[in-house]
């Protein structure tokens, strides 16, 4: 009987040694998968920052707004002579005013002028003045309008600011632009609403 050599064992058990048991690495299935898998994981991660840069402009917006607000009530309440003078009677300043605002039924001609020049430089601020670039008004809010709606009877103001968001939610309950954003139902609609009752000054 013919003896093997060392070499020829080592030869013959490597040529016995099933395939299977030799290869290596990942096949073609195998990486395609993990793209997939990996592709779905980086779309949820956008589709998860472009939600959270929309939340996180909306509550800047709603901050914005709400300093809006406190302006024109410090400008009311620093001008009581002037009371029911701040009542707008139905107009909207701010986006597609394009007035000036005046007041004469009460207080007097100085008086009168203070809230005219406050309610302009409100409409103004809601138009984005605050912010310009390139000649151009870019500050504030998206479409800003501006109600005050002053009770005679309570001597009290309804101070509302609306302005258009970003995602669908529910329509706010104020009579603000409920025609300047796609109706009353519109739900692209925001608002902050304030109500003031200023000092009544004796006569």
């Amino acid at each position: 009987m013919t003896k093997l050599t060392i070499k020829q064992k080592s030869i013959l058990q490597q040529n016995t040694v099933p395939n299977r048991c030799r290869s290596g690495g990942f096949s073609i299935i195998e990486v395609l998968i993990t793209l997939l898998v990996f592709s779905v994981g980086l779309l949820g991660y956008a589709s998860l920052q472009n939600r959270a840069q929309k939340a996180q402009l909306e509550v800047y917006q709603r901050v914005y707004a709400l300093n809006l607000v406190d302006y024109i009530v410090d400008q009311i309440r620093s001008n009581p002579a002037a009371q029911g003078c701040y009542g707008l009677s139905g107009a909207e300043v701010g986006t597609g005013f394009s007035g000036s605002y005046s007041c004469s039924s009460y207080g007097t001609a100085d008086t009168q002028a203070q809230v005219a020049d406050a309610v302009n430089e409100w409409s103004d601020l809601l138009k984005g003045s605050g912010e310009v670039s390139g000649g151009s008004s870019v500050g504030g809010l998206l479409n800003a309008r501006g109600c005050i709606v002053y009770d005679d009877v309570n001597e009290t103001y309804t101070i509302s600011v609306v302005w258009q968001g970003l995602v669908e939610t529910v329509a706010p309950t104020t009579t603000c632009g409920n025609s300047s954003y796609g109706g009353a139902a519109s739900k692209l609609r925001r608002a902050v609403t304030y109500v003031l009752q200023p000092p009544v000054l004796d006569s």
